[in-house]
């Protein structure tokens, strides 16, 4: 992988972990729009790692507070489960998915039918000190769908929370606190294979990792504005084009 493609990953990688279109969904649509490699798994941890960087800045006021509730804890690593679980029952198929225009365009579309019904959501009035280990079922089990190239993590998480009465702020703040665990879990599991990085490799993910780290945190402002504002199930317009392109695309 070049230093120009090492930037694309990046930008898109930062733009679209955190809006709800699906960061792994696009990155499987530009290696097949731009013909790129794939990206050695190490380097797209890195990258994940810089969106990960992106979160602690954002949530730096809050990870103290986090930290020292240990409900709130204890409900994190209760929404981490599912996902833990599909990720081991998946991971044999996953380059398989990965490779397949026609799922990545169903599961754009599955990002677009949960988005929509954001619009519906009346009334969120929960905490986040309110949220009870159901709720964290139900937003770890919407979180497991994002393994899936396409689904958006923090769409169906927001939007998880959301058809769990969470508050809209609330709901922005679980989904990304879930999303810290998921990454950071990856990160770890990946650390021996990044310690072999050679140079040219060690240059890709470090400007992979900043573009990453950048980008993802002025998408966040703009993310929790619309979220607020009740306005989520925009996005599940432009989900709903893109899946319609990839299967066309896979036929033609």
């Amino acid at each position: 992988m070049d230093i120009f493609q090492a930037v694309i990953l990046g930008i898109v990688q930062g733009l679209t972990e955190f809006l709800p279109i699906s960061s792994s969904g696009h990155l499987v649509i530009f290696q097949k729009l731009f013909g790129f490699t794939q990206a050695p798994i190490a380097i797209d941890t890195l990258v994940h790692f810089g969106t990960l960087v992106s979160l602690i800045f954002f949530f730096w006021s809050d990870i103290k507070k986090v930290l020292k509730d240990k409900k709130l804890i204890l409900l994190l690593i209760i929404g981490t489960i599912p996902v833990v679980i599909v990720g081991f029952l998946l991971q044999e198929k996953i380059e398989a998915i990965f490779n397949s225009l026609l799922l990545v365009g169903i599961s754009f579309l599955i990002t677009a039918t949960i988005l929509f019904f954001t619009r519906f959501v009346k009334n969120s009035q929960k905490n986040i000190k309110e949220i009870g280990a159901k709720d964290a079922i139900i937003v770890g089990l919407f979180q497991a769908l994002s393994i899936l190239p396409g689904v958006s993590r923090s769409g169906s998480t927001i939007s998880g929370s959301l058809f769990c009465s969470i508050k809209k702020e609330d709901a922005f703040n679980f989904s990304f606190y879930l999303g810290m665990i998921a990454i950071l879990g990856a990160t770890i599991l990946q650390i021996p294979e990044i310690l072999n990085f050679n140079a040219d490799e060690a240059i890709g993910g470090f400007v992979g990792f900043f573009f990453a780290a950048v980008v993802g945190f002025f998408a966040l402002k703009g993310l929790k504005k619309v979220v607020i504002n009740g306005k989520l199930y925009y996005f599940g317009i432009y989900c709903a084009i893109i899946g319609v392109i990839c299967i066309i695309s896979q036929y033609l």
